[in-house]
């Protein structure tokens, strides 16, 4: 059973747009209720007309107040649209003989009293019934019709208001992934460095000196690029140089890297360091031998596509391996929303397909 409101609570609640509506649409009732009482004396007498106007219009703000008490009684009690139906009853059963009890009040009122020469009429008695059922009708349809479409529209306001809601913390969401997966690929890079790094300086000082300087150049690169969620092709095409060229230094004529990137790609985006993570992946698990050479290209295609393949001649060892690079990047294009990447394995290549993404700035 729900939980009636207090008297109080009522009395207190403000008169809302729709109240002062519905006592506007009640007017002409009132006003045809002071003509039913007198008849043709209400406009041919100029002391009935200013009496009988000043009597009905007090009558009739008083009615609409209780009837504004009443409806909002109903709207706290029963305020689900679902319970609409009930409410309409509910309110019919209070509204229809409290307009009847004052009409009668009214009647009944000018007949004891016989002021301005009132005289009773049956037939005009029952019509202003019949005209009170019927100003219920209206008025209360108007009232409950805007309460629900009022009801209607903060439903959808508020579904609206969840949507954006859960949208808003599903990037949020999304961002803390993605800043988590950058994180994770700094310190992967500079761990892998400083193995290689470390593997140069036993035996070629002099290389280990010149990987430094360009480990230097190329991590401030990376510090820099990796706050950003793309970049183009163009700059990761640079920056990849930057660090083929430390793989240069420590592996020699063991690795080559082939470009046949067309210029129409250069301003498609991508996650920032994807061809990094590739080179970084095909050194990793191939064996590189001046004798055979492990050969990287980067190249694209007709459907926008960016294609990085290598020779396969895998270490015989099996190499431990944390699965950052790939798994990075196949995890930052479903977070975007993405084409997932291609991983395909031959006898003798290694490929993975990058789709672009197309810049539209």
């Amino acid at each position: 059973m729900p939980h009636l409101p207090a008297f109080n609570t009522i009395l207190k609640s403000k008169i809302t747009k729709n109240d002062i509506w519905v006592m506007l649409i009640c007017l002409p009732f009132f006003l045809n209720l002071a003509y039913l009482l007198f008849g043709k004396r209400y406009f041919g007498e100029q002391r009935v007309l200013i009496w009988a106007t000043l009597i009905v219009c007090v009558t009739w703000v008083i009615s609409w107040r209780l009837h504004i008490l009443a409806g909002h009684y109903m709207r706290i009690a029963l305020q689900d649209v679902t319970q609409t139906a009930r409410r309409l009853l509910i309110s019919g059963c209070i509204y229809v003989p409290l307009t009847a009890l004052i009409t009668c009040a009214l009647f009944y009122a000018f007949h004891i009293t016989g002021f301005l020469g009132y005289r009773f009429d049956l037939q005009n008695f029952i019509l202003a019934l019949l005209s009170g059922l019927l100003i219920n009708i209206v008025a209360t349809s108007f009232y409950e019709g805007l309460y629900v479409f009022e009801k209607w529209r903060s439903t959808l306001l508020e579904a609206e208001t969840l949507k954006l809601e859960a949208e808003k913390l599903k990037r949020e969401n999304l961002q803390s992934q993605l800043d988590g997966l950058k994180s994770q690929v700094n310190p992967h890079f500079l761990f892998n460095s400083l193995n290689s790094l470390s593997a140069l300086i036993g035996k070629n000082p002099a290389k280990a000196e010149i990987f430094l300087d360009e480990m230097s150049k190329v991590y401030r690169y990376l510090l820099k690029t990796n706050e950003q969620e793309l970049t183009s092709l163009a700059s990761e095409i640079r920056f990849v140089n930057s660090y083929f060229h430390m793989l240069k230094t420590r592996y020699g004529d063991g690795i080559i890297l082939q470009m046949s990137v067309e210029k129409v790609h250069e301003d498609f985006l991508l996650p920032p360091l994807t061809l990094q993570m590739l080179l970084e992946n095909a050194v990793k698990h191939n064996i590189i031998l001046k004798e055979e050479p492990l050969v990287i290209t980067i190249g694209t295609d007709a459907n926008d596509n960016l294609t990085v393949s290598n020779t396969l001649y895998k270490k015989r060892l099996k190499v431990q391996s944390s699965k950052i690079g790939l798994a990075n990047i196949s995890a930052k294009y479903r977070l975007l929303n993405q084409p997932e990447i291609i991983i395909d394995e031959s006898k003798t290549y290694f490929t993975v397909i990058i789709p672009l993404i197309r810049n539209y700035k």
